[in-house]
């Protein structure tokens, strides 16, 4: 998701200019933030013991302790919570600690810092939740901490994307399997209107689609331009996924908005064993879309011109 890669360029950005910056003026806090971002950690963690303020922030808002989170620095964080670090403090984009260590992958990072109480499902700028973002990553120990301590699975970011629908897009089998675990919502849709069971099937992510199908996902729910699951796995070629679908009852001859079938879409990109196995699952080679034209006109391909043009004789 752009806009969660976009946030984490303009975090590291910020704080890297910061320790540029302040590592000149050799204080002691900056000093910490000079260590952290050299990797030097032993020399973060004496340092962490005796800086003067626990609670130091740069002009953008990242705190030491989000620093010390984005680096994987455990022990440096456990002295500075311990010191009176704020685990909720939020930075210029409303990022917390638990969302960058998150964010990382730093699964220990993310179990010290709420022992230490800090709350799961504070959402930033971007609206992703710790959980959304380790979903998106695919940091499985991550998400496995955080939905035991209770985060919630169905929230959604400023798309309308949910935990289990990155996980699902990105191919993260494991964790969708937690997510169902934790009883989500596996029928939520972004504000495209694509479900988890849609992108996975649009991804050809095989082992996914047979997760979601086996929990009772939806396989006829539209896009806002009409676009199904069978629509988008017949477009890229996904032959065992149309399979699924199929056999799981999805209609086939369901019409996106420009009246396209998942026959249209196979037929237009010239995969020849899913307009076979389209049509013997009841596919209508004669359907026309709203401009009067049948998947056969749609095609370049000669075989598949052979095949449509067989089945509209019977």
């Amino acid at each position: 998701m752009k806009t969660l890669l976009g946030a984490a360029l303009i975090v590291l950005a910020l704080l890297g200019c910061s320790v540029t910056a302040q590592a000149q003026t050799n204080t002691p806090p900056k000093q910490l933030l000079e260590a952290l971002a050299t990797n030097r950690q032993k020399d973060a963690l004496k340092l962490a013991q005796t800086v003067s303020d626990a609670k130091y922030c740069d002009k953008s808002g990242a705190s030491l302790l989000m620093c010390s989170a984005e680096a994987g620095a455990k022990d440096v964080c456990r002295v500075l919570l311990d010191r009176g670090a704020d685990h909720s403090h939020r930075a210029g984009n409303g990022t917390t600690a638990l969302y960058i260590a998150a964010q990382n992958g730093h699964a220990e990072v993310v179990k010290i810092l709420i022992e230490k109480g800090a709350a799961t499902d504070i959402q930033p700028d971007n609206g992703a939740t710790p959980l959304i973002v380790a979903s998106e990553y695919g940091h499985t120990d991550v998400v496995r901490l955080l939905t035991e301590q209770g985060a919630n699975t169905n929230l959604q970011d400023n798309h309308g994307s949910t935990a289990l629908i990155l996980a699902s897009q990105n191919g993260y089998a494991e964790i969708a399997s937690i997510l169902l675990e934790k009883g989500t919502d596996l029928n939520m849709v972004d504000k495209n209107g694509s479900s988890a069971l849609l992108l996975a099937a649009q991804e050809g992510n095989t082992d996914i689609v047979k997760l979601l199908l086996e929990h009772g996902a939806s396989t006829d729910l539209q896009t806002v331009n009409g676009n199904t699951a069978l629509i988008l796995a017949s477009l890229n070629g996904h032959q065992e996924i149309v399979k699924m679908l199929l056999d799981k009852g999805t209609q086939v001859d369901l019409k996106a908005a420009t009246g396209a079938t998942a026959l249209f879409a196979a037929a237009s990109r010239g995969h020849c064993q899913v307009v076979t196995l389209l049509l013997e699952k009841g596919a209508d080679p004669l359907v026309k879309d709203s401009q009067g034209k049948t998947a056969y006109m749609y095609s370049k391909d000669y075989t598949v011109k052979s095949i449509l043009n067989a089945w509209s004789k019977k």
